[in-house]
């Protein structure tokens, strides 16, 4: 059932005595547990709290947190393997999801189209479009099923509220446009909120995903197969190459309109789309989209847009662009060239209620999204894959691998040296006045205290990488979601302010994972391997190369609020750099009248200290809290 993503239980422990001089990962864990005088499973997390949004991956995370590197490892390895195609890294996803096939049996019309006759057409653009539009009709059916429990006005409620409900929440409990109002009118509107989250959350309980995961699959597999009847094909531009439409000019060679949308095939010379089509196939060109290529909304449900070269930008106003699905599926594939996109919210392969893939081959390209943006999905599947070229990433909120409820977001980057940047656009109200809610960068969130969180991922193959963000990301997680950030080789920066760099916040899972390459990593506060109220925080940084870690406090192995911090360096000559002593590597408070856990743990290496830990010892904090670096060993009582 779980193909290759395997959760492999790799701890057997023991009290065994062993070699403290270069102890696997598994014996350093199972000695500082024998030092707590505990075993694996008393690092279990999980609440009796349920819900119908719940993935089994969290309760799996939550219930055994050791599991977490394996798991975000045999994940990284299938989601950035260039030889896997997108339909198979939908079915990896499936299994995540809990979407197990239906296998429905669903019947097309087999429909006429205008392209069918069009001998000025060629015959392998006319079997492209066949593929795409026979997945349609088929499609339609289990999109449909996907949505039959739900009555026109629940439709109409989802449709007005639901597909942008992230993008007028920005994070907090009312609009900002709301700071002026008495505490009277501030009352009546959170009651009023409230009230709507609860239709809006139980009408989306309804939703059948795995119909819907089944619309996607035909969708992709008809878009990838049309990929390659078009590779390598060129075309002569029509004898009306300067069609006056309205919906696309420049050299177009055959343009259409079918009840799923219009139909718009642009030549091998640069073309200019402005509208939104269901299917766009572009020859080559530096092509300009001033228009949601590839996005799906309720009036275009399925759209697919394959461009085949050329240096491309595409510029969008409309929420649900490029590779993106509101309310339906949407798929953008570019194969070469180094492009620029720009959109709004919820675009460059995201959703809500729907599923989103952008997929872009090769280039050097620059991604810019603004709320639920590059890899984020709300009851749904949203992702962004980029094969190749030294890439740009720039969001503000909600994005870069965000999983919200129902929902699994990833990017998975395969090679070059990348950024990532979630920029400063929101104030974080809550906590700081002087700094900005981020949610990216693997970032699993719920709806608390109801609604389970979704499932958010980053994964970067290959290359030296910078990550930059502020409140919440880096491999973190809030309310029952779980997020990960895994990044294979490279010298690596991580730059965030707080929950951060594996931190799990209230009741949830999260990790960074990162295996080699000389890393620097920079936060404030519950990072670097920290799980707070309940929740499990795990910083894993796998080589053998030198590197640096600063913290304020409450980080590095760190559990608050009967939380568990896990932090492992495997090796190289480290750095630590930490303000406040007392609550940072390995540390564990008492709450509620039992214990936090907090582990930090470096297994060779000479390294240096500022706060309490020290080359070659070991240390505890609290009861729960407990630091090694080895080749020290905690000795027997008595001794």
């Amino acid at each position: 059932m779980m193909r290759r993503i395997v959760i492999a239980v790799l701890l057997f422990f023991s009290i065994n005595v062993f070699s403290a001089e270069n102890p696997s990962r598994s014996e350093a864990i199972s000695e500082a547990l024998h030092g707590l005088k505990m075993r694996e499973r008393d690092l279990s997390v999980l609440s009796s709290l349920n819900d119908p949004f719940r993935f089994s991956l969290v309760d799996s995370l939550m219930n055994k947190p050791l599991e977490m590197p394996a798991t975000l490892d045999s994940l990284g390895v299938v989601f950035t393997d260039p030889k896997m195609d997108e339909l198979e890294i939908m079915g990896e996803i499936a299994v995540v999801m809990d979407l197990e096939s239906e296998k429905p049996v669903t019947q097309s019309t087999e429909e006429e189209y205008p392209w069918q006759g069009q001998r000025s057409i060629p015959v392998k653009i006319r079997q492209a479009l066949d593929l795409i539009f026979a997945a349609y009709e088929k499609a339609e059916i289990d999109f449909a099923a996907a949505f039959s429990e739900i009555d026109s006005f629940q439709m109409d409620t989802i449709a007005r509220y639901g597909v942008d409900y992230l993008v007028k929440d920005k994070g907090q409990n009312l609009d900002d446009e709301k700071d002026d109002l008495s505490l009277e009118e501030l009352d009546n509107a959170a009651l009023e909120k409230e009230e709507l989250d609860k239709r809006i959350f139980s009408i989306s309980s309804r939703v059948n995903l795995r119909r819907l995961f089944e619309a996607s699959s035909s969708v992709m597999k008809a878009a990838l197969s049309a990929e390659g009847k078009l590779e390598g094909l060129t075309a002569q531009s029509s004898e009306d190459a300067e069609l006056a439409d309205t919906l696309a000019h420049g050299d177009i060679i055959y343009l259409c309109m079918t009840r799923f949308g219009p139909v718009v095939i642009g030549g091998p010379k640069q073309t200019v789309y402005e509208s939104r089509f269901a299917v766009i196939i572009d020859l080559g060109g530096d092509d300009i989209y001033q228009c949601a290529a590839g996005g799906a909304d309720s009036n275009v449900p399925f759209a697919i847009a394959i461009d085949l070269d050329g240096d491309d930008l595409y510029s969008s106003k409309s929420n649900f662009a490029f590779g993106s699905g509101g309310l339906g599926i949407g798929i953008l594939i570019d194969i070469n060239g180094s492009d620029i996109y720009r959109s709004r919210d919820f675009g460059l392969g995201s959703a809500a209620f729907g599923t989103g893939f952008l997929i872009d081959r090769a280039g050097d390209d620059l991604y810019v999204g603004r709320i639920g943006s590059q890899g984020a999905a709300f009851i749904g599947i949203g992702v962004l894959r980029d094969y190749s070229g030294n890439d740009t990433y720039l969001s503000s909120l909600y994005s870069q691998g965000f999983g919200y409820v129902g929902g699994f977001g990833m990017i998975a980057d395969i090679d070059g040296n990348d950024s990532y940047t979630a920029r400063g656009e929101f104030v974080d109200r809550v906590r700081y006045a002087d700094h900005h809610l981020s949610l990216c960068q693997g970032f699993g969130y719920g709806k608390r205290p109801n609604w389970s969180g979704g499932i958010g991922l980053l994964f970067d193959g290959n290359g030296y990488d910078t990550y930059n963000v502020d409140i919440f990301g880096q491999g973190a997680s809030y309310w029952f979601g779980f997020g990960g950030l895994w990044d294979r080789a490279g010298n690596d920066s991580y730059t965030a302010y707080q929950y951060a760099q594996g931190s799990g916040v209230h009741q949830s899972a999260a990790i960074i994972y990162d295996l080699t390459g000389e890393d620097s990593y920079l936060a404030h506060g519950v990072s670097q391997g920290s799980g707070h109220d309940l929740a499990v925080g795990y910083l894993l940084d796998f080589s053998a190369d030198d590197d640096n870690y600063i913290v304020f406090d409450l980080s590095q192995g760190a559990g608050n609020a009967n939380g568990v911090g896990i932090f492992i360096d495997e090796g190289g000559d480290d750095g630590y750099m930490n303000k406040n002593e007392y609550n940072v590597q390995g540390y564990g408070n008492w709450r509620r009248d039992f214990g936090s856990i907090g582990i930090m743990l470096d297994l060779s290496g000479n390294d240096r200290y500022s706060a309490k830990g020290e080359d070659s010892s070991w240390w505890s904090s609290g009861k729960y809290g407990l630091g090694i670096d080895f080749p020290a060993s905690i000795p027997e009582e008595g001794k």
